[in-house]
């Protein structure tokens, strides 16, 4: 594969756009609102022969697929606006007295755009039509400033697209300008020029957000969750009419984003009768390896399965309509686990004797280092002959192999099967109550359950995985007049996270022999009712572990409240409005639900004797009695106006007001720990530090104070000085939505809750497990005392300034004939307070923090990783001993979530020609440069660097994103051959019919990587706390390698970096038991702009054919071969960071071997093959 620098690609042409470009000036207005996001409009100007302006004109606006008509007034500046029309084609007349009727055709409305439809009347007869020809139609928006781009329904079923979850339109989102997607995306999707299934709820970054920090709305609801971002439900392809990514320019209407919203419609019925009928297959036969693999090794099985319909109609003409899909989804496969090392026979049934190669005298072993001994007897011959009966039971599930590699051990190789099956169902109904009333409802919902299996392949190894989301919509719009309009809105959202230990309603610890282990949840499915909660956790030296992980139930559930006046006042077009969400979060999490044992030898003197004793080393076991259950409202309400300064000049004025709670458990079951935050040499003693529980005995039942100072000002104008060129300019600031509960120090569920027992070295697993805490969620009492081991970090204060973003653009827009618009302009944005997980003002290098104290208490606990200067991080703290920084480990250190930022600018450009004669093309190219200190995503959940290097010098981290990709260019045409019937050629015969029907269409996408970063904690940490990273000394060029010397063997010139330094910390020089004194830190950045991970340069392309069906106009069949990474390019995933994977032999500063080497490829697979059949009629 050639090498890929984007300054070669800028060099050799590559990034060249295909369109030529004019002048636009673009406006800032983000927000959401439930009540808008489905809906677009038509507004204009009626005017006479001379120019004059016609009050009272009545203008009548027909959607053409189901003759519903509404009517609209011109006002006395004879303008009309035409709101909250469904997507689709439209016809517009005109008429007044004295005048012929104007009429224009074939006005398409899409998602949240209006186009200007301005008719003049001539005087004359009403029963004379004068018709605007289809040239004169507009597709350029001349009253918006927003920016975004708008996917129909050609593109959606043309356009080759395929996820590991089913086709999806949010696999789409890379034909918008300014999407990229920052490397660590963990989905499983292909194509799609490196999206993928990302765009779900992946590390998509769009124009400088964050990732899962945009709004996603699906038929004007809301359906991003809080917290973790992304989508509740995942809408078919089969099911969205239009897809639209709107960015940085948005209307006051929107909000809760940092700078994006994804808007799907769903398609209506009309006053035919449509549907359709597909399946899709791909089979590993069909699949190309991976780059990485033997190419003599058999590929992993795989079948996979995606088949539906849909229909929709007329219930009532013109008044009645419905539509309906569903799809299915049935995935099968297995990946082999080589290298399970396994117990051998002989250890299996108590014969350790391999042990002792030396041989045995009087039973005893000649070597005594090979002699198993128990409760301080020598075990005779090595020959256990009393097996623990828990021991014996976990035996029969293990699995077994005749492959020995030493005494004790054998090596086998274990095909884990998995399977997933989903299914969707996509209602909505649309009735035209009157010619004032509108209402539609729409229901989505998105069930799956998946399978999966650790080393035991049976009942006790397999893992149930099961999602049950949906979204539902309700919607009423009322015109009182025809210059006001009323829409209201309500939604509910539902989504269940559910993850299960392996063995869950199948096994549990008593049906081993382990008694003691309370049981889970009874509402919790898959569990029996909570007796079967899963197989336990066991960990063996040398042996690959029973691993089993923990336990998620996580109902969540949101309701939508909103309202939005539209009046139309002069030149005005006003709208106002609010909007109410209601979250409830319902959490039962315990990690440890059904143990996790260990045997390491401390008793016997050999891990797997430990084991068949039934004594293990140390293990846990942790207990949650009852929900954490989590509330918050958020509301806001806004401002719009739209003003038409002159019939070609838009100003668009707008402010938004946010309020958002913070969460409170409804139970009181969430608490902090207070340190006290004193000092401890002789001062105020009494005071022990504890838990405090919120909401009781004056304690705030959150986390964090909510901010009332979350306006949004947005500011735009759209500038139209001759017809088909549009100049647009705009600001605007936006407050993300619900994402988080505070994320420093935040409140964690109560000993009340939730509570973890440890069971220390020789506890015997055959009788009941001692000292179990099994928490009372009724039993609040405040201080709650500390009983158990504690460990914190940071303290967060209850004030914290909100997150917010900037965003501003200014861009042309110039439209070429009837059916080509080509845009470029600025975009940019900055962030301000964006979460980071991070101790800020953490203790200080004083005498006093690190001088030793005694305890001055009955403290038992843990230090706080967050202090860089106590020697023992997470080392338990015992009563009266002598210890380090008394005074900094319980002195509360604010943790401050909001001290991040970013800044990003970009060159954007946006080519768009709608279909005709048999060719649509998208493209898109955006040039940027996006810089920040962290690049976390939203909430600091999966963040890729939230720490650091050095407490003291924050500005340090500022570099280059991760999310930093300067150069990307994707087009997409879809290209009708020019043979067969209706076609330039061969329209006629056998060679007509052979030839004709055939499309191809494609994706194609060329991107530069994201940063690369490289960190070593290897030698010592000069930070003390252990916690953070610490990076090299740059001595030479990391990008001296290029061209065709690089590659996956070697990616970066991995020998310009020295992890030696010698320099001497900040301050004074902390105590030698925290970090290695002789180490410094180094002067590399967070994330290298000239080195990079590997870029994108992939190729989907897809070959369909339409056979025609005598049974109507619109019946067909199309057959589609699809080829995602169509040249089979290995798009290769990031470099090895590793410094510790070899050293050079000449010099141990510098590293070798494995660092900089390239062993995998990223989540865009090699060539996949998929074949689909797709009945239309």
């Amino acid at each position: 594969m050639k090498s890929f620098y984007p300054e070669e690609a800028m060099k050799s042409g590559k990034f060249t756009a295909a369109f030529a470009v004019i002048a636009l000036f673009a406006f800032v207005c983000p927000q959401k609102v439930p009540a808008q996001g489905l809906f677009g409009g038509i507004s204009g100007v009626v005017t006479d022969s001379s120019g004059a302006v016609v009050p009272g004109a009545t203008v009548r606006v027909t959607n053409v697929d189901t003759d519903i008509t509404t009517v609209w007034k011109t006002n006395s500046a004879g303008l009309y606006n035409a709101t909250s029309l469904n997507p689709g084609t439209y016809k517009v007349e005109a008429e007044a007295k004295g005048f012929k009727k104007a009429l224009a055709q074939d006005i398409l409305v899409q998602v949240n755009t209006r186009p200007k439809v301005d008719l003049t009347l001539r005087v004359g007869q009403a029963s004379e039509t004068i018709e605007v020809t289809a040239e004169n139609t507009p597709i350029l928006q001349t009253q918006q400033t927003d920016l975004g781009q708008t996917i129909g329904s050609r593109e959606l079923e043309q356009l080759p697209t395929q996820s590991g979850s089913g086709r999806s339109p949010y696999n789409f989102l890379a034909l918008a300008a300014g999407v990229s997607q920052q490397t660590g995306c963990t989905g499983s999707g292909t194509g799609n020029g490196g999206v993928g299934a990302c765009g779900n709820s992946g590390n998509v970054r769009i124009s400088g957000s964050r990732p899962r920090n945009d709004d996603n709305l699906l038929d004007g609801t809301s359906i991003t969750p809080p917290v973790f971002g992304g989508q509740d439900v995942q809408p078919t392809v089969e099911a969205i009419g239009e897809f639209r990514i709107e960015q940085n320019s948005m209307s006051a209407e929107y909000g809760k984003a940092g700078g994006a919203i994804v808007i799907a419609e769903t398609k209506s019925g009309t006053n035919n009768f449509h549907g359709s009928a597909y399946e899709y297959v791909r089979n590993q036969r069909l699949d190309a390896k991976d780059y990485f693999v033997d190419p003599g090794k058999p590929k992993n099985p795989l079948t996979y399965n995606e088949f539906g319909g849909s229909i929709g109609g007329p219930v009532l003409r013109g008044k009645l309509f419905f539509f309906t899909d569903y799809e299915a989804i049935r995935q099968h496969g297995s990946q082999p686990n080589a290298g399970v090392t396994v117990p051998d026979a002989a250890f299996r049934r108590g014969d350790l004797s391999g042990l002792c190669p030396e041989g045995f005298s009087n039973g005893v072993c000649n070597n005594s280092a090979h002699q198993i001994h128990f409760q301080s007897m020598a075990v005779l011959n090595n020959m256990i002959t009393s097996i623990s009966p828990v021991s014996q039971a976990l035996l029969a599930v293990w699995p077994t192999s005749t492959n020995n590699v030493s005494p004790g051990f054998a090596s086998t190789t274990i095909n884990e099967p998995s399977s997933n099956s989903i299914n969707r169902f996509n209602p909505r109904i649309d009735w035209n109550l009157s010619q004032d009333n509108h209402i539609f409802g729409a229901l989505h919902t998105d069930y799956s359950v998946g399978y999966s299996y650790n080393i035991i392949v049976g009942p006790a190894g397999r893992q149930i995985g099961r999602g049950r989301n949906y979204a539902s919509t309700l919607g009423w719009t009322h015109t009182f007049t025809p210059t006001t309009l009323n829409d209201f809105r309500f939604g509910f959202t539902h989504r269940i996270g559910d993850r299960m230990p392996f063995g869950a309603g199948a096994e549990s610890p008593a049906t081993f022999g382990i008694s003691g282990v309370p049981n889970c949840l009874s509402s919790v499915p898959d569990t029996a009712g909570g007796t079967k909660c899963g197989t336990p956790g066991v960990s063996i030296d040398g042996y690959t572990s029973i691993a089993n992980g923990g336990m998620l139930y996580e109902p969540a559930s949101t309701f939508h409240f909103g309202d939005t006046l539209t009046k139309t006042v002069g030149r005005h077009n006003i709208k106002l409005g609010g909007q109410a969400d209601h979250y409830s979060i319902d959490n039962y999490q315990p990690n440890g639900v059904v143990g996790a044992f260990n045997f390491h030898g401390k008793q016997t003197g050999n891990a797997f004797a430990d084991f068949l004793f039934g004594v293990m080393s140390n293990s846990s076991l942790q207990v949650q009695n009852a929900f954490v259950s989590s509330r918050a409202w958020s509301y806001s309400m806004f401002f719009q106006d739209d003003f038409k300064l002159t019939p070609r000049l838009t100003l668009n004025l707008g402010l938004r007001y946010q309020y958002d709670q913070s969460f409170h458990e409804i139970h009181h079951g969430d608490a902090f720990f207070d340190p006290c935050a004193i000092y401890f040499s002789g001062k105020n003693s009494s005071c022990t530090p504890h838990w405090e529980q919120f909401g009781v005995n004056g304690t705030p039942d959150t986390t964090l104070d909510p901010s009332r100072l979350q306006f949004e000002p947005r500011i735009g104008l759209a500038w139209n000085p001759r017809g088909g060129l549009v100049l647009r300019a705009g600001y605007g600031i936006m407050h993300p939505g619900f994402v988080g509960h505070g994320r420093a120090g935040d409140g964690q569920p109560g000993p009340n809750l939730l509570a973890t027992s440890t069971f220390t070295a020789g506890t015997q697993w055959d009788g009941p497990l001692p000292s179990v805490v099994s928490p009372n969620p009724t039993a609040i009492t405040a201080p709650i005392p500390i009983n158990t081991n504690v460990s914190f970090q940071s303290w967060a204060p209850r004030k914290q300034t909100p997150a917010y973003t900037q965003l501003w653009n200014l861009t042309i827009e110039k439209q070429f004939g009837p059916k080509t618009v080509a845009q470029i302009g600025y975009v940019g944005s900055k962030g301000t307070h964006l979460p980071i997980n991070y101790a800020y003002n953490i203790c200080q290098q004083t005498p006093q923090s690190t001088a030793q104290e005694p305890n001055p208490f009955d403290f038992s606990g843990s230090y706080p990783s967050s202090s860089p200067y106590c020697p023992a991080a997470a080392a338990a703290v015992n009563a009266g001993a002598g210890f380090n920084a008394v005074y900094c480990c319980l002195t509360i250190n604010p943790g401050w979530w909001g001290l991040s930022s970013s800044i990003y600018h970009s060159l954007q450009a946006q080519f768009d020609h709608r279909f005709s004669h048999g060719f649509a093309m998208l493209a898109n190219f955006t040039w940027s440069k996006l810089i920040d200190d962290s690049s976390s995503d939203w909430g600091g959940f999966w963040s890729l660097d939230a720490l650091g290097q050095d407490f003291y010098n924050r500005k340090a981290e500022r570099s280059v994103s991760a999310g930093d990709i300067p150069l990307r260019f994707t087009v997409a045409p879809i290209v009708e051959l020019p043979f067969g019937p209706g076609k330039k050629w061969l329209n006629s015969g056998v060679a007509g019919n052979v030839l004709g029907g055939w499309r191809v269409s494609g994706i194609y996408t060329i991107s530069a990587g994201t940063p690369f970063g490289i960190t070593d904690n290897s030698y010592g940490f000069c930070n003390g706390a252990g916690v953070l990273e610490d990076r090299p000394t740059v001595i030479g060029n990391p990008a001296s390698i290029s061209g065709s010397a690089r590659g996956p063997k070697l990616w970066f010139n991995n020998q310009a970096f020295d992890f030696s330094g010698t320099c001497p910390g900040p301050g004074l020089i902390p105590p030698a038991a925290c970090c290695d004194v002789t180490k410094a830190f180094g002067n590399a950045p967070r994330f290298f702009s000239n080195i990079r991970n590997p870029g994108v340069d992939n190729l989907d392309f897809s070959l369909q054919k339409d056979f025609r069906i005598p049974m109507g106009e619109q019946t067909r069949l199309t057959f589609s071969a699809d080829f995602f990474n169509l040249p089979n390019h290995p798009q290769f995933a990031e470099p090895n960071s590793d410094p510790t994977t070899g050293y050079h032999p000449e010099s141990p500063g510098k590293r070798a071997t494995g660092f900089g080497t390239i062993g995998s490829t990223s989540s865009l697979p090699n060539r996949i093959i998929q074949f689909g059949l797709h009945l239309y009629f």
